[in-house]
């Protein structure tokens, strides 16, 4: 589906492919950065110039030659505004130039990705040339839910699958050879060549690598501001929502992870609940300071976690470990991002191919009904937890 472009944030594949154009460019974020930090005052001409022509030849401002700046000036005029000011980042007047009112610049993820706080400036360039593509974002998403490597021929028909919103046992075979051929050739040799993916041409398999500066709204082409309404279909995201499909859960999970500053609380209670975008996610917010406390009976996972980061605190939940009036179903998923942010999945019937159909209800917000709610009957566990912080396997039957 083809997202219009918005005030909150919804942007469609075109437009938000262009913003990603232009982040994937060093010269280009330095020069929004500038724009940015002084926003909303405008930054003059010469004053970009001069700034752009010291980092183009990493010497001091008053160490460049008249000829490097009258390049950087050439390049500022002729390459780098027009394509800022088309993508709607940046506007531009005879003398100076100022912030567009763009919703990329109340995503977190790009802004954080304009300090280059998220990584180097090389690994950012990848990044974002990566996601400029619809397709490369669509394979992307697809690559994180699965649950480890898999075959490209299946990846194939998943994709025309989804296309074509036909199951995939109906899609025609011309289709999906010629969507195989255009992952072998072009799609999975850039993504892998952006560390983003492990692809295997011998076994002919990719599986998700990520990044640490990756969000997941990214690769549904949503900006972040506008990704939960894009998946509950609410005007405002406002009081409880509802996801439906697996799908969708696991990404609105995989976005708390992203979002999270201090502490993260989750619990799965299936086995095959925690796909591989989840696991890097897990990872990665561990690596950046995140309190991970992780309950899972998976003993795969939780050698994965124990290996990669050590410092989450597993343990196993019960059978029944948390008693809600729920309408169907049990509970399958629960996840509680900085005591602030809920999501509660339950697991309704298996399809054809074993795999339960989930729903969720989510809540955003330090008054919130559901997030009350779930931190009051998390939070004695926790306490709990936190006094068992020295074994790292606490198994607590919540």
């Amino acid at each position: 589906m083809v997202r219009q472009t918005d005030d909150d944030g919804r942007s469609s594949r075109h437009d938000i492919g262009s913003v990603f154009s232009c982040l994937s460019a060093a010269g280009h974020r330095r020069i929004i950065r500038r724009v940015y930090q002084q926003a909303p005052e405008p930054v003059p001409r010469g004053d970009l110039t001069a700034a752009l022509a010291a980092w183009r030849t990493g010497k001091p401002p008053d160490e460049v030659t008249a000829e490097e700046r009258e390049r950087a000036a050439i390049a500022l005029h002729h390459q780098h505004l027009p394509k800022l000011t088309d993508a709607g980042l940046l506007k531009t007047g005879e003398d100076a130039v100022t912030l567009a009112d763009h919703p990329a610049y109340r995503d977190e993820g790009i802004v954080e990705a304009l300090n280059e706080a998220a990584g180097s400036s090389a690994a950012l360039d990848s990044l974002f040339g990566a996601l400029a593509d619809d397709r490369r974002r669509a394979v992307l998403d697809a690559l994180s839910h699965q649950f480890g490597p898999i075959h490209v021929e299946t990846l194939a028909r998943e994709l025309v699958a989804d296309d074509r919103e036909q199951p995939e046992s109906d899609v025609p075979s011309d289709a999906v050879e010629r969507t195989l051929v255009e992952l072998q050739h072009a799609t999975l040799p850039q993504l892998s060549e952006a560390d983003l993916i492990e692809y295997d041409t011998g076994a002919d398999t990719a599986a998700y690598s990520g990044h640490p500066a990756l969000r997941v709204p990214w690769m549904h082409s949503v900006l972040g501001p506008a990704f939960r309404t894009s998946l509950t279909g609410e005007s405002e995201p406002d009081g409880i929502g509802e996801v439906q499909g697996r799908q969708d859960v696991v990404s609105f999970g995989q976005s708390l992870f992203d979002r999270v500053d201090e502490e993260m609380f989750c619990m799965f209670t299936d086995t095959g609940l925690l796909e591989a975008g989840c696991l890097t996610r897990v990872r990665d917010a561990s690596r950046r300071g995140v309190d991970v406390y992780l309950g899972t009976p998976n003993p795969t996972v939780r050698e994965y976690v124990q290996e990669h980061a050590p410092e989450v605190v597993l343990w196993e939940p019960g059978t029944n470990w948390l008693n809600l009036p729920l309408a169907e179903g049990r509970v399958g998923r629960l996840l509680l991002a900085d005591r602030e942010a809920v999501m509660l999945g339950t697991l309704l019937e298996q399809d054809g191919d074993d795999v339960s159909e989930e729903q969720a209800i989510v809540g955003e917000g330090e008054d919130d009904t559901l997030v009350t709610m779930v931190r009051q009957l998390v939070g004695p566990h926790l306490e709990e937890i936190d006094e068992n912080t020295e074994d790292v396997e606490a198994r607590l039957p919540l």
